[in-house]
């Protein structure tokens, strides 16, 4: 059997006050559907977080149902999901037994999930556990055990329900953090205060573990437990990261072969380094439409040097200047002894006419409002 193994979609996610829908809407109209049809996919698995907060807006809402038609409807493709910590588990589990009859498999509320699905391919059948993302508490109360503390222990307690089968190739779509594996800045952490990570030995059951909720793509603790990643960068913490999804195949006597499918967005994430005059002077057009954060070697102010980026990278999202002096008592380093304000005024009106410095009548015009303010204020106006 052939899966592909995708994980939060977050769809409905906004970054720097946009939303991404259009940005996921072209990822997954014109590289993840034609994936599933170039490469005979047998079955996919998103493992958690299809959307970025538990109501969605209505635009990824209709982007998730038009996928999830033309991967099941269209391509007549099983469509196994669960719901991760941002979705809600009710909303996205609605009619659940009637799309399951369609070929769309979500699990999300724990009353509905009862048991693994079971699909068939050319050497018989392959037993998916679905484990939906859920609190210990939540799952201490369904299962009736005053023994679940830990995330681990209610893991271990819905695999009992989800992967109680005889079947002898199973899989585990699951969404949680294994130990040791390495986490991004865009995750919403799992729990306040005690511990969130779970052994990934508790898969060694499994013949693969599809999971979900690390945004960066990689194995934990094995080669056939892994992390797909999100479908786009959602913070310039993942710039260097690869965004894609994993390509399963599974033979007959359990043996995996996985290969990560990079995607490419409409418009990257990217971290641009240095001093503000050979960035703006840098006659390169590549990734100029790309989300951009600054981050500036300059020790000086740069006035208005946000405009002045978004003139030349029209999505630049945030400047950084980590090396500005300040003085010891947190005031800004403007030189004011060595500049005068006639000075500071000519730097001023030329950053905001575009770098175009005052003409003859316009500097004239300001040497008399100078002189008249000198004569009016004294020696206090330098």
């Amino acid at each position: 059997m052939r899966i592909l193994h995708t994980a939060d979609w977050h769809l409905g996610k906004m970054f720097y006050g946009d939303y991404l829908t259009e940005e996921q809407a072209y990822v997954l109209t014109t590289q993840f559907l034609p994936l599933l049809r170039e490469e005979h996919v047998d079955a996919v698995l998103l493992s958690g977080d299809v959307y970025d907060r538990s109501l969605p807006p209505t635009g990824a809402v209709e982007l998730f149902d038009e996928i999830a038609t033309k991967v099941t409807a269209e391509l007549g493709i099983p469509f196994l999901v669960i719901s991760g910590n941002h979705d809600s588990a009710s909303r996205l589990s609605f009619g659940s037994t009637l799309l399951a009859k369609q070929g769309l498999f979500i699990t999300g509320e724990l009353e509905k999930a009862n048991g693994p699905i079971v699909l068939e391919d050319a050497y018989g059948p392959i037993a998916f556990a679905a484990v939906p993302f859920a609190e210990p508490a939540v799952v201490r109360h369904y299962v009736k055990d005053d023994t679940i503390h830990t995330y681990e222990d209610a893991l271990q307690a819905m695999l009992a329900v989800q992967g109680n089968t005889t079947v002898a190739r199973k899989v585990c779509l699951a969404h949680t953090f294994v130990t040791g594996s390495l986490a991004s800045d865009s995750e919403r952490p799992l729990s306040i205060g005690g511990s969130d990570a779970v052994s990934a030995d508790i898969f060694a059951d499994y013949t693969y573990t599809a999971l979900g909720h690390l945004h960066g793509p990689q194995q934990a603790g094995n080669p056939n437990v892994r992390y797909a990643g999100s479908l786009l960068k959602y913070s310039f913490g993942e710039a260097r990261q690869k965004k894609g999804a994993v390509l399963v195949d599974i033979d007959g006597n359990g043996k995996v072969d996985t290969t990560f499918i990079p995607f490419v967005p409409r418009h990257d994430v990217r971290i641009i380094e240095g001093l503000f005059a050979d960035i703006m002077e840098d006659t390169s057009s590549e990734g100029k439409d790309d989300y951009v954060l600054v981050r500036l070697a300059d020790t000086e102010p740069i006035l208005d040097g946000m405009a002045k980026l978004r003139q030349k990278y029209p999505r630049a999202m945030a400047l950084e200047t980590p090396n500005r002096q300040y003085t010891a008592d947190a005031e800004r380093s403007f030189r004011w002894k060595q500049t005068t304000e006639s000075q500071l005024f000519k730097s001023f009106a030329k950053a905001m006419q575009g770098d175009r410095p005052l003409n003859a009548k316009e500097q004239q015009y300001m040497d008399e409002l100078w002189n008249t303010l000198r004569q009016r204020e004294g020696d206090s106006l330098l």
